[in-house]
Protein backbone atom coordinates (compact mmCIF):
# COMPACT_ATOMS: atom_id res chain seq x y z
CA UNK A 1 0.00 0.00 0.00
CA UNK A 2 2.80 2.25 0.01
CA UNK A 3 6.05 3.19 2.01
CA UNK A 4 4.34 4.83 4.20
CA UNK A 5 2.51 1.98 5.61
CA UNK A 6 5.51 0.06 7.39
CA UNK A 7 4.70 1.56 10.86
CA UNK A 8 4.88 -2.41 12.20
CA UNK A 9 3.09 -4.32 14.64
CA UNK A 10 -0.02 -6.32 13.41
CA UNK A 11 -1.70 -3.68 10.73
CA UNK A 12 1.96 -4.44 8.94
CA UNK A 13 2.72 -7.82 10.11
CA UNK A 14 -0.81 -9.69 9.00
CA UNK A 15 -3.95 -7.13 8.13
CA UNK A 16 -1.76 -5.45 5.17
CA UNK A 17 -0.63 -8.92 3.91
CA UNK A 18 -4.03 -10.97 3.81
CA UNK A 19 -5.69 -7.56 2.52
CA UNK A 20 -3.22 -7.90 -0.32
CA UNK A 21 -3.63 -11.53 -1.07
CA UNK A 22 -7.82 -10.86 -0.99
CA UNK A 23 -7.41 -8.00 -3.70
CA UNK A 24 -5.85 -10.50 -6.20
CA UNK A 25 -9.00 -12.89 -5.72
CA UNK A 26 -10.68 -12.65 -9.00
CA UNK A 27 -14.36 -13.65 -7.40
CA UNK A 28 -14.16 -11.18 -4.76
CA UNK A 29 -13.38 -8.33 -6.91
CA UNK A 30 -16.24 -9.44 -9.65
CA UNK A 31 -18.50 -8.70 -6.58
CA UNK A 32 -16.67 -5.74 -5.90
CA UNK A 33 -17.25 -4.44 -9.22
CA UNK A 34 -20.58 -5.33 -10.01
CA UNK A 35 -21.69 -3.63 -6.10
CA UNK A 36 -19.96 -0.38 -7.46
CA UNK A 37 -21.53 -0.33 -11.35
CA UNK A 38 -25.05 -0.88 -9.74
CA UNK A 39 -24.40 1.70 -6.61
CA UNK A 40 -26.56 4.19 -8.56
CA UNK A 41 -29.49 2.05 -9.10
CA UNK A 42 -29.00 0.07 -5.64
CA UNK A 43 -29.84 3.80 -3.77
CA UNK A 44 -32.96 4.64 -6.31
CA UNK A 45 -34.30 1.73 -5.57
CA UNK A 46 -33.97 1.90 -2.31
CA UNK A 47 -34.90 5.19 -1.97
CA UNK A 48 -38.52 3.71 -3.60
CA UNK A 49 -38.52 1.46 -1.27
CA UNK A 50 -38.23 4.32 1.72
CA UNK A 51 -40.95 6.46 -0.38
CA UNK A 52 -43.53 3.09 -0.01
CA UNK A 53 -42.63 2.67 3.57
CA UNK A 54 -42.66 6.79 4.61
CA UNK A 55 -45.52 7.57 2.43
CA UNK A 56 -47.54 4.86 0.91
CA UNK A 57 -47.90 2.48 4.36
CA UNK A 58 -51.20 3.07 5.43
CA UNK A 59 -49.64 2.05 8.98
CA UNK A 60 -46.83 3.65 8.70
CA UNK A 61 -44.99 6.37 11.08
CA UNK A 62 -47.23 9.40 8.60
CA UNK A 63 -50.68 7.94 7.85
CA UNK A 64 -50.66 5.67 10.71
CA UNK A 65 -52.51 5.91 13.74
CA UNK A 66 -49.49 5.24 15.86
CA UNK A 67 -47.45 7.75 13.70
CA UNK A 68 -48.92 11.42 12.69
CA UNK A 69 -52.10 10.20 11.61
CA UNK A 70 -52.29 11.48 8.23
CA UNK A 71 -54.39 8.84 7.06
CA UNK A 72 -57.41 9.55 9.34
CA UNK A 73 -57.06 13.46 8.34
CA UNK A 74 -56.79 12.55 4.47
CA UNK A 75 -60.03 10.25 4.83
CA UNK A 76 -62.33 12.87 6.78
CA UNK A 77 -61.46 11.30 10.19
CA UNK A 78 -61.79 7.44 9.88
CA UNK A 79 -60.48 5.65 12.54
CA UNK A 80 -59.95 2.17 13.40
CA UNK A 81 -61.69 -0.73 11.48
CA UNK A 82 -63.87 2.24 9.50
CA UNK A 83 -59.82 3.51 8.16
CA UNK A 84 -58.99 0.10 7.89
CA UNK A 85 -61.99 -0.92 5.43
CA UNK A 86 -61.53 2.56 3.46
CA UNK A 87 -60.45 2.46 -0.20
CA UNK A 88 -57.92 4.56 0.55
CA UNK A 89 -56.19 1.77 2.67
CA UNK A 90 -56.29 -0.32 0.42
CA UNK A 91 -54.91 1.43 -2.58
CA UNK A 92 -51.70 2.47 0.08
CA UNK A 93 -51.28 -0.96 1.06
CA UNK A 94 -51.47 -1.85 -2.82
CA UNK A 95 -48.65 1.02 -3.51
CA UNK A 96 -46.75 -0.12 -0.91
CA UNK A 97 -46.58 -3.70 -1.88
CA UNK A 98 -46.23 -2.49 -5.30
CA UNK A 99 -42.98 -0.69 -4.60
CA UNK A 100 -41.54 -3.68 -2.20
CA UNK A 101 -40.54 -5.48 -5.69
CA UNK A 102 -37.58 -3.62 -5.37
CA UNK A 103 -36.32 -5.97 -3.46
CA UNK A 104 -36.40 -8.63 -5.79
CA UNK A 105 -35.76 -6.23 -9.11
CA UNK A 106 -32.25 -5.37 -6.91
CA UNK A 107 -31.82 -9.03 -6.17
CA UNK A 108 -32.33 -9.92 -9.73
CA UNK A 109 -29.70 -6.96 -11.25
CA UNK A 110 -27.06 -7.98 -9.62
CA UNK A 111 -27.25 -11.71 -10.33
CA UNK A 112 -27.25 -10.39 -13.82
CA UNK A 113 -24.06 -8.04 -13.74
CA UNK A 114 -22.73 -10.63 -11.37
CA UNK A 115 -23.35 -13.30 -14.44
CA UNK A 116 -21.71 -11.31 -16.91
CA UNK A 117 -18.73 -10.36 -15.08
CA UNK A 118 -18.20 -14.20 -13.85
CA UNK A 119 -19.05 -15.16 -17.41
CA UNK A 120 -15.91 -13.44 -18.90
CA UNK A 121 -13.84 -14.16 -15.93
CA UNK A 122 -14.47 -18.10 -16.31
CA UNK A 123 -14.53 -18.00 -20.52
CA UNK A 124 -18.52 -18.44 -20.52
CA UNK A 125 -20.59 -17.33 -23.48
CA UNK A 126 -22.46 -14.22 -21.82
CA UNK A 127 -25.32 -14.41 -23.13
CA UNK A 128 -26.23 -17.65 -22.66
CA UNK A 129 -24.95 -17.54 -19.08
CA UNK A 130 -27.91 -14.74 -18.31
CA UNK A 131 -30.53 -17.29 -19.69
CA UNK A 132 -28.94 -19.63 -17.41
CA UNK A 133 -29.37 -16.99 -14.37
CA UNK A 134 -32.55 -15.44 -15.62
CA UNK A 135 -34.30 -19.14 -16.09
CA UNK A 136 -32.64 -19.65 -12.24
CA UNK A 137 -34.36 -17.00 -11.10
CA UNK A 138 -37.71 -17.74 -12.72
CA UNK A 139 -37.57 -21.40 -11.24
CA UNK A 140 -37.24 -20.37 -7.92
CA UNK A 141 -39.78 -17.58 -7.84
CA UNK A 142 -42.36 -20.53 -9.44
CA UNK A 143 -40.94 -22.59 -6.50
CA UNK A 144 -41.73 -20.21 -4.26
CA UNK A 145 -44.94 -21.09 -1.66
CA UNK A 146 -45.87 -18.09 -0.84
CA UNK A 147 -47.92 -14.99 -2.23
CA UNK A 148 -46.08 -12.10 -3.52
CA UNK A 149 -45.89 -9.93 -0.72
CA UNK A 150 -44.44 -12.84 1.00
CA UNK A 151 -42.03 -13.39 -1.82
CA UNK A 152 -41.08 -9.95 -1.76
CA UNK A 153 -40.22 -10.04 2.01
CA UNK A 154 -38.43 -13.17 1.33
CA UNK A 155 -36.08 -11.48 -1.04
CA UNK A 156 -35.51 -8.44 0.93
CA UNK A 157 -33.87 -10.97 3.43
CA UNK A 158 -31.69 -13.30 1.48
CA UNK A 159 -31.89 -11.59 -2.25
CA UNK A 160 -27.58 -10.92 -2.08
CA UNK A 161 -27.52 -14.59 -0.57
CA UNK A 162 -29.91 -15.84 -3.54
CA UNK A 163 -27.96 -13.37 -6.36
CA UNK A 164 -24.23 -14.69 -5.49
CA UNK A 165 -25.91 -18.13 -5.12
CA UNK A 166 -27.78 -18.46 -8.49
CA UNK A 167 -25.40 -16.42 -10.84
CA UNK A 168 -22.17 -18.37 -9.40
CA UNK A 169 -23.67 -21.80 -9.82
CA UNK A 170 -25.30 -21.25 -12.83
CA UNK A 171 -22.69 -19.25 -14.46
CA UNK A 172 -19.84 -21.97 -13.34
CA UNK A 173 -21.74 -24.59 -14.34
CA UNK A 174 -22.26 -23.42 -17.53
CA UNK A 175 -18.84 -22.39 -17.92
CA UNK A 176 -17.30 -25.77 -17.27
CA UNK A 177 -20.22 -27.83 -19.49
CA UNK A 178 -19.54 -25.46 -22.21
CA UNK A 179 -15.60 -26.17 -22.01
CA UNK A 180 -16.07 -30.16 -22.73
CA UNK A 181 -15.65 -30.73 -26.22
CA UNK A 182 -18.03 -33.91 -26.04
CA UNK A 183 -20.74 -32.01 -25.19
CA UNK A 184 -20.45 -29.38 -28.18
CA UNK A 185 -23.01 -29.97 -30.97
CA UNK A 186 -21.59 -29.50 -34.87
CA UNK A 187 -22.60 -26.57 -36.15
CA UNK A 188 -24.32 -27.05 -40.08
CA UNK A 189 -22.81 -24.33 -41.90
CA UNK A 190 -24.86 -20.87 -43.32
CA UNK A 191 -26.29 -20.65 -39.91
CA UNK A 192 -26.72 -17.15 -38.85
CA UNK A 193 -24.05 -16.51 -35.98
CA UNK A 194 -26.43 -16.32 -33.17
CA UNK A 195 -27.85 -19.29 -34.12
CA UNK A 196 -24.68 -21.17 -34.48
CA UNK A 197 -23.64 -20.37 -30.78
CA UNK A 198 -26.63 -21.56 -29.66
CA UNK A 199 -26.89 -24.87 -31.29
CA UNK A 200 -23.09 -25.24 -30.03
CA UNK A 201 -23.81 -24.77 -26.57
CA UNK A 202 -27.27 -26.81 -26.39
CA UNK A 203 -26.61 -29.20 -24.41
CA UNK A 204 -24.25 -27.19 -21.58
CA UNK A 205 -27.73 -24.77 -21.67
CA UNK A 206 -29.99 -27.73 -21.28
CA UNK A 207 -28.00 -29.49 -18.69
CA UNK A 208 -27.60 -26.01 -16.85
CA UNK A 209 -30.98 -25.64 -16.87
CA UNK A 210 -32.25 -28.59 -15.92
CA UNK A 211 -29.89 -28.77 -12.65
CA UNK A 212 -30.97 -25.30 -12.06
CA UNK A 213 -35.08 -26.36 -12.01
CA UNK A 214 -34.40 -29.10 -9.43
CA UNK A 215 -31.85 -26.85 -7.15
CA UNK A 216 -34.62 -24.66 -7.11
CA UNK A 217 -37.15 -27.50 -6.83
CA UNK A 218 -34.62 -28.48 -3.77
CA UNK A 219 -34.13 -25.14 -2.20
CA UNK A 220 -37.41 -24.30 -1.65
CA UNK A 221 -38.30 -28.03 -0.68
CA UNK A 222 -35.55 -27.67 2.55
CA UNK A 223 -36.41 -23.96 3.37
CA UNK A 224 -40.00 -25.32 3.91
CA UNK A 225 -39.01 -28.71 6.09
CA UNK A 226 -37.38 -28.86 9.47
CA UNK A 227 -34.61 -29.37 7.61
CA UNK A 228 -33.85 -25.53 7.09
CA UNK A 229 -30.71 -23.97 8.12
CA UNK A 230 -32.68 -21.90 10.79
CA UNK A 231 -34.75 -24.40 12.41
CA UNK A 232 -31.79 -26.25 12.44
CA UNK A 233 -30.10 -23.98 14.27
CA UNK A 234 -32.79 -23.26 16.34
CA UNK A 235 -33.20 -26.51 17.58
CA UNK A 236 -29.52 -26.66 18.20
CA UNK A 237 -28.69 -23.46 19.80
CA UNK A 238 -31.61 -22.44 22.15
CA UNK A 239 -32.26 -19.23 22.83
CA UNK A 240 -30.22 -18.12 25.88
CA UNK A 241 -26.95 -18.48 24.16
CA UNK A 242 -27.41 -15.92 20.87
CA UNK A 243 -28.93 -13.58 23.68
CA UNK A 244 -25.40 -13.58 25.59
CA UNK A 245 -23.25 -10.03 25.04
CA UNK A 246 -20.87 -12.54 23.52
CA UNK A 247 -22.17 -14.14 21.10
CA UNK A 248 -24.27 -10.71 19.92
CA UNK A 249 -20.73 -9.12 19.79
CA UNK A 250 -19.68 -12.27 17.82
CA UNK A 251 -22.43 -11.79 14.98
CA UNK A 252 -21.87 -8.61 14.39
CA UNK A 253 -18.02 -8.69 14.11
CA UNK A 254 -19.50 -11.71 11.52
CA UNK A 255 -21.79 -9.52 10.23
CA UNK A 256 -19.38 -6.65 9.57
CA UNK A 257 -16.25 -8.33 8.47
CA UNK A 258 -18.65 -10.08 5.64
CA UNK A 259 -19.14 -6.86 4.36
CA UNK A 260 -15.38 -5.96 4.58
CA UNK A 261 -14.44 -8.51 1.99
CA UNK A 262 -17.04 -6.76 -0.51
CA UNK A 263 -19.93 -9.30 0.68
CA UNK A 264 -23.47 -8.37 2.14
CA UNK A 265 -23.03 -9.44 5.67
CA UNK A 266 -27.04 -8.77 6.48
CA UNK A 267 -27.73 -11.35 3.90
CA UNK A 268 -25.15 -13.59 4.27
CA UNK A 269 -26.06 -13.92 7.78
CA UNK A 270 -29.96 -14.36 7.12
CA UNK A 271 -30.09 -17.39 8.89
CA UNK A 272 -28.55 -17.00 12.53
CA UNK A 273 -30.81 -13.88 11.77
CA UNK A 274 -34.32 -15.96 11.29
CA UNK A 275 -33.07 -18.76 13.56
CA UNK A 276 -32.77 -16.21 16.85
CA UNK A 277 -33.20 -12.48 16.17
CA UNK A 278 -36.20 -12.09 14.30
CA UNK A 279 -38.19 -14.39 16.26
CA UNK A 280 -37.20 -12.25 19.47
CA UNK A 281 -38.48 -9.30 17.42
CA UNK A 282 -41.28 -10.91 16.91
CA UNK A 283 -42.28 -12.11 20.52
CA UNK A 284 -41.15 -8.70 21.88
CA UNK A 285 -43.84 -7.34 19.76
CA UNK A 286 -46.50 -10.19 20.17
CA UNK A 287 -46.16 -11.97 23.27
CA UNK A 288 -44.83 -9.08 25.61
CA UNK A 289 -41.34 -11.11 24.98
CA UNK A 290 -38.03 -9.36 26.93
CA UNK A 291 -35.35 -10.22 24.59
CA UNK A 292 -32.13 -7.56 24.12
CA UNK A 293 -31.01 -8.65 21.18
CA UNK A 294 -33.33 -8.75 18.13
CA UNK A 295 -33.68 -8.16 14.32
CA UNK A 296 -34.10 -4.33 14.60
CA UNK A 297 -31.50 -3.91 17.72
CA UNK A 298 -29.09 -5.13 15.19
CA UNK A 299 -30.39 -2.71 12.15
CA UNK A 300 -30.23 0.44 14.40
CA UNK A 301 -26.39 0.01 14.72
CA UNK A 302 -25.97 0.36 10.79
CA UNK A 303 -25.51 3.95 12.49
CA UNK A 304 -22.02 3.37 12.65
CA UNK A 305 -20.74 4.72 9.38
CA UNK A 306 -22.45 7.74 9.62
CA UNK A 307 -19.55 8.02 12.34
CA UNK A 308 -16.81 7.87 10.20
CA UNK A 309 -18.14 10.38 7.52
CA UNK A 310 -18.45 12.55 10.08
CA UNK A 311 -14.63 12.22 11.26
CA UNK A 312 -13.79 12.51 8.02
CA UNK A 313 -15.48 15.48 7.20
CA UNK A 314 -14.11 16.78 10.26
CA UNK A 315 -10.29 15.83 10.58
CA UNK A 316 -9.41 14.40 6.93
CA UNK A 317 -6.74 16.07 5.66
CA UNK A 318 -7.19 15.48 1.73
CA UNK A 319 -10.01 17.34 0.37
CA UNK A 320 -11.11 14.62 -1.87
CA UNK A 321 -12.26 12.52 1.26
CA UNK A 322 -14.08 15.51 2.72
CA UNK A 323 -16.17 16.00 -0.66
CA UNK A 324 -16.86 12.10 -0.25
CA UNK A 325 -17.94 11.95 3.26
CA UNK A 326 -20.21 15.19 2.26
CA UNK A 327 -21.58 13.31 -0.85
CA UNK A 328 -22.45 10.41 0.99
CA UNK A 329 -24.05 11.74 4.39
CA UNK A 330 -27.59 11.88 2.75
CA UNK A 331 -27.46 8.26 1.96
CA UNK A 332 -26.24 7.35 5.40
CA UNK A 333 -28.74 9.11 7.00
CA UNK A 334 -31.10 7.12 4.54
CA UNK A 335 -29.61 3.91 5.88
CA UNK A 336 -27.82 3.13 2.60
CA UNK A 337 -24.37 2.73 3.93
CA UNK A 338 -23.34 0.57 0.41
CA UNK A 339 -21.81 3.68 -1.56
CA UNK A 340 -19.58 4.95 1.38
CA UNK A 341 -18.47 1.57 1.55
CA UNK A 342 -16.75 1.30 -1.73
CA UNK A 343 -16.52 4.31 -2.79
CA UNK A 344 -14.22 5.65 0.42
CA UNK A 345 -13.05 2.73 -0.28
CA UNK A 346 -13.40 0.54 3.54
CA UNK A 347 -14.49 -2.79 1.25
CA UNK A 348 -10.57 -4.56 1.98
CA UNK A 349 -8.82 -1.41 3.18
CA UNK A 350 -6.60 -2.96 6.31
CA UNK A 351 -6.33 1.17 6.92
CA UNK A 352 -10.03 0.90 8.37
CA UNK A 353 -10.42 -2.90 9.34
CA UNK A 354 -10.10 -2.26 13.09
CA UNK A 355 -12.19 0.78 13.59
CA UNK A 356 -14.73 -0.77 11.46
CA UNK A 357 -15.09 -3.44 13.26
CA UNK A 358 -14.63 -1.96 16.62
CA UNK A 359 -17.32 0.63 16.23
CA UNK A 360 -20.53 -1.78 15.81
CA UNK A 361 -19.20 -4.30 18.28
CA UNK A 362 -19.36 -1.96 21.03
CA UNK A 363 -22.33 -0.36 19.87
CA UNK A 364 -23.52 -3.73 20.67
CA UNK A 365 -22.27 -4.25 23.78
CA UNK A 366 -23.24 -0.04 24.81
CA UNK A 367 -27.11 -0.88 23.55
CA UNK A 368 -27.38 -4.26 25.88
CA UNK A 369 -26.08 -1.88 28.97
CA UNK A 370 -28.81 0.83 27.92
CA UNK A 371 -31.72 -1.73 27.67
CA UNK A 372 -30.55 -4.01 30.66
CA UNK A 373 -30.37 -0.67 33.07
CA UNK A 374 -33.72 0.55 31.92
CA UNK A 375 -32.30 3.50 30.14
CA UNK A 376 -33.71 2.61 26.77
CA UNK A 377 -36.80 0.38 26.29
CA UNK A 378 -36.73 -2.53 24.41
CA UNK A 379 -36.84 -3.12 20.54
CA UNK A 380 -40.71 -3.85 20.36
CA UNK A 381 -41.73 -3.22 16.64
CA UNK A 382 -40.68 -3.92 13.43
CA UNK A 383 -39.62 -1.78 11.35
CA UNK A 384 -38.78 -1.61 6.93
CA UNK A 385 -34.96 -1.73 6.96
CA UNK A 386 -35.09 1.41 4.94
CA UNK A 387 -35.89 3.56 7.65
CA UNK A 388 -33.99 6.84 8.00
CA UNK A 389 -31.28 6.55 10.99
CA UNK A 390 -32.93 8.34 14.58
CA UNK A 391 -36.28 7.65 12.72
CA UNK A 392 -35.66 3.82 13.11
CA UNK A 393 -34.89 3.35 16.55
CA UNK A 394 -37.33 5.39 18.06
CA UNK A 395 -39.91 3.61 15.89
CA UNK A 396 -38.70 0.65 17.25
CA UNK A 397 -38.36 0.97 20.55
CA UNK A 398 -41.63 3.15 20.47
CA UNK A 399 -39.77 5.81 22.91
CA UNK A 400 -37.71 8.73 21.85
CA UNK A 401 -35.10 7.16 23.73
CA UNK A 402 -34.36 4.40 20.94
CA UNK A 403 -33.23 7.57 19.08
CA UNK A 404 -31.22 8.85 21.70
CA UNK A 405 -29.50 5.11 21.88
CA UNK A 406 -28.23 5.54 18.11
CA UNK A 407 -27.16 9.39 18.82
CA UNK A 408 -24.96 8.16 21.54
CA UNK A 409 -23.56 5.28 19.47
CA UNK A 410 -22.88 8.07 17.18
CA UNK A 411 -20.92 9.63 19.48
CA UNK A 412 -18.68 6.99 20.18
CA UNK A 413 -17.99 6.00 17.02
CA UNK A 414 -16.82 9.16 16.20
CA UNK A 415 -14.33 8.76 19.02
CA UNK A 416 -12.93 5.59 17.66
CA UNK A 417 -12.63 6.75 14.15
CA UNK A 418 -11.09 10.20 14.67
CA UNK A 419 -7.78 8.84 16.15
CA UNK A 420 -7.62 6.35 12.76
CA UNK A 421 -8.57 9.33 10.54
CA UNK A 422 -5.67 10.70 11.93
CA UNK A 423 -3.44 8.50 10.70
CA UNK A 424 -5.01 8.69 8.00
CA UNK A 425 -3.89 11.70 7.44
CA UNK A 426 -0.23 11.46 8.58
CA UNK A 427 0.21 8.19 6.07
CA UNK A 428 -1.03 9.90 3.42
CA UNK A 429 0.22 13.08 3.32
CA UNK A 430 2.43 12.11 0.19
CA UNK A 431 0.43 9.95 -1.27
CA UNK A 432 -2.68 10.00 -3.98
CA UNK A 433 -4.24 7.34 -1.18
CA UNK A 434 -7.75 7.29 -2.52
CA UNK A 435 -6.63 6.16 -6.02
CA UNK A 436 -3.75 3.84 -4.81
CA UNK A 437 -6.60 1.57 -2.77
CA UNK A 438 -9.02 1.76 -5.40
CA UNK A 439 -6.30 0.36 -8.14
CA UNK A 440 -6.70 -3.08 -8.63
CA UNK A 441 -3.39 -5.92 -7.69
CA UNK A 442 -2.14 -7.64 -10.26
Amino acid sequence: MGKHLQWGGILDSLIIPISHRLRKISYLRAIRDTFCLLMPVIIVLTLLHMIGFLLCNPNGPLLGADGLGLGSLLTGGLHDQAYRESAFFAECNRLKNYLEVTNILASLLFALVLTLKLAALWQGEKILALICTVSSYLFLITAFPGNAHELTLYFSVRGFFLALLISTFSTLLFSYLSRLPRLQLTVIPGLPKEMAVTLRFLLPLTFTLLASLMAALSWMSIEESALSLPAVLANVMGENIPQSPVAAVCYEFVRRFLWWLGLNGNSLTCFWNEAFYIPAQLANELNGGHFVFTAEFFDATSVSLLGLAISIWVFASQEKLRKLSSYCFPTLLAAINEPFLFALPIVLNPLLLIPYLLAPMLNVYVGYLAIHWDIVPLFRYTVESCAPVFLQGWLATGDVMGAVLQLVWLSLDIVIYTPFVIIFNLLTQDDDWLEEVNAHEA
